[in-house]
Parts: C-alpha cells; sequence; structure tokens
C-alpha cells in the first residue's frame, strides 16, 4: 500500500497526516487495515484537547461547548469515510495490465478453477482470461461502479468495551465523555463485516465441494481475513486438500505455515512455492 500512501498524500494532507499520527500502518502503510483497530484514542484527545475551553475562562461561551467534540468528529469521519473514499479512488484509477502490456504473468494459473480474490481490480479476466462466473471478488469490484470497495479491520465492536466503559465515568469532563462516544462510533464505521460478506455468498463457499488444491497468491494471511480462510477451511474438500503458497523467499515460508495452521489447517498439508514457478 505504499503507492496508496503517497496518493493520499497528494490528494488529502489531512488524512495522510491523521494517518500517521493515529494509526500504527507501518512505513508504507502495509498494515493500514488492522491500524484501524488500533486508533491511538489517548494522542486524538490530548492533541485536540485546546479546543475545551475552562468553564470558568473570561471567553467562555455556551456556542463553543461542542468545539472539541466537533474537531474529533472531523477526524473520525476522515479516518473512516474519507479514508475509504480516498481508497476507492486510487484503487479505481490504476492501470490494469493486459496480455500485451504484463511484463510477467504466472504460467499456471487455471482457467477452470474457482478463485477468491481480495484484490478490487478486473486483473483475473483482463490479464488471464477467467470467466467471471467463477470469481469472487468479496471485497468488491474496482469497475463496478455500484461496489463498495470494503477496507476494514476485523475486530468486532462487540466485543470491544467502550471508552466510556470506566469506573470514573461520573468525575470526567462530558466533553470528553461524548469525544469518547464518537470514538466508539469510529470502531464499528471501519468494523469490515466479513460474516455478512460470507453469508451473502454462501453459495460460493458451498461450491467447494470437489477442491483437492488450493493455491494461495499474495496474500499474507494477516488476521484481518482470517475469517475467510476460517470459511474456507470449513468445507471439508477444502481442510483435506493439498495447499501451496507464494512465498517471496524461503523465509517466508514458516510464518504462513504457522498461520494456516493456526486457522484449521492439518500440519503438513501446506507447502511454499516461488513466484517464478508459478
Amino acid at each position: 500500500l505504499g503507492q496508496f500512501k503517497e496518493y493520499v498524500l497528494a490528494t488529502d494532507r489531512d488524512i495522510h497526516r491523521e494517518v500517521e499520527d493515529y494509526l500504527p500502518a507501518g512505513d508504507d502503510w502495509c498494515d493500514l487495515e488492522l491500524a484501524l483497530a488500533e486508533l491511538d484514542a489517548d494522542m486524538l484527545v490530548d492533541n485536540l484537547g485546546h479546543f475545551m475551553g475552562a468553564y470558568g475562562a473570561e471567553d467562555w461561551s455556551d456556542s463553543g461547548h461542542h468545539d472539541f467534540q466537533y474537531e474529533v468528529g472531523n477526524v473520525v469521519e476522515r479516518l473512516s469515510k474519507g479514508l475509504r473514499t480516498r481508497f476507492a479512488e486510487w484503487i479505481r484509477d490504476l492501470p490494469i495490465p493486459t496480455h500485451d502490456t504484463a511484463p510477467r504473468r504466472l504460467a499456471t494459473l487455471d482457467p477452470q478453477a474457482l478463485f477468491l480474490t481480495f484484490n478490487y481490480t478486473s486483473t483475473l479476466d483482463t490479464l488471464y482470461g477467467i470467466d467471471l462466473a467463477r470469481v469472487l471478488h468479496i471485497h468488491g469490484r474496482s469497475d463496478a461502479a455500484d461496489d463498495e470497495l470494503v477496507l476494514g479491520h476485523a475486530w468486532n465492536p462487540q466485543s470491544r468495551p467502550s471508552l466510556n466503559d470506566r469506573p470514573d465515568i461520573e468525575e470526567i469532563d462530558t466533553r470528553v465523555a461524548e469525544a469518547n462516544d464518537i470514538i466508539d462510533d469510529y470502531f464499528s464505521a471501519t468494523f469490515k463485516r466479513s460474516e455478512e460478506l460470507i453469508a451473502q455468498h454462501r453459495t460460493f463457499f458451498q461450491a467447494l465441494g470437489a477442491i483437492q488444491k488450493v493455491v494461495v497468491l499474495g496474500h499474507s494471511l494477516s488476521p484481518v481475513d482470517a475469517i475467510y480462510f476460517q470459511a474456507l477451511l470449513q468445507q471439508p474438500s477444502v481442510a483435506a486438500a493439498r495447499w501451496t503458497v507464494a512465498c517471496r523467499s524461503k523465509q517466508e515460508w514458516p510464518d504462513k505455515e504457522q498461520r494456516l495452521v493456526a486457522l484449521g489447517l492439518w500440519p503438513g498439508a501446506g507447502q511454499p512455492s516461488s513466484w517464478d514457478a508459478l
């Protein structure tokens, strides 16, 4: 996502600054989705605290009572809706290579396979000629104008305590309590509703009864998408299949194998492959 970071820097400096300040997304934003669940609420409140005037100040006015909450809401809006909007703009503007322009193509992609893709673009059909009936773009398709491109974290807000769930809630400034409610709403707004997406596309998962081989291409097996791999492994044929995972180096494999086993794959059922072999 390094290119997306550069895009945001060029198009929306407020969002770029706030991602850098409040989300631990990594130097190239490679952990952006995970980071959405780790918003530094304390730093956000501290940085905007100057919008909370003292109640006894000479320049105090009732009209300024909501300035702090308003500014917190602006940041939350940019890091939720605004960030998704910029992401969709960037994805939809990416050039998609064709058979004639691609510097390299995978040689072993089976056109008769079924594809669960987390890539938003039309690469599978544009570059490889894969029938779209065999492809599920689980997070939306960039060239479908009505598709929402899903970007979010995996920490269900129902399992996350409210920022106002604290023993001293009666003692804190009401403006801080209201800001905490706004930040709580942020965590809900940036939650990726993967269970709903899986249920919406259950026929795809139910159609995997004859699968004998699974190939994972370009996915980090990050916890943010763990639920999709768990849904795959709930299908008996997929759980019994031979899994091959593309790795840039041999050093990647132990960590990826460990993640797969944690998701439910039998130890020894997976193997690494170099990209050159694919």
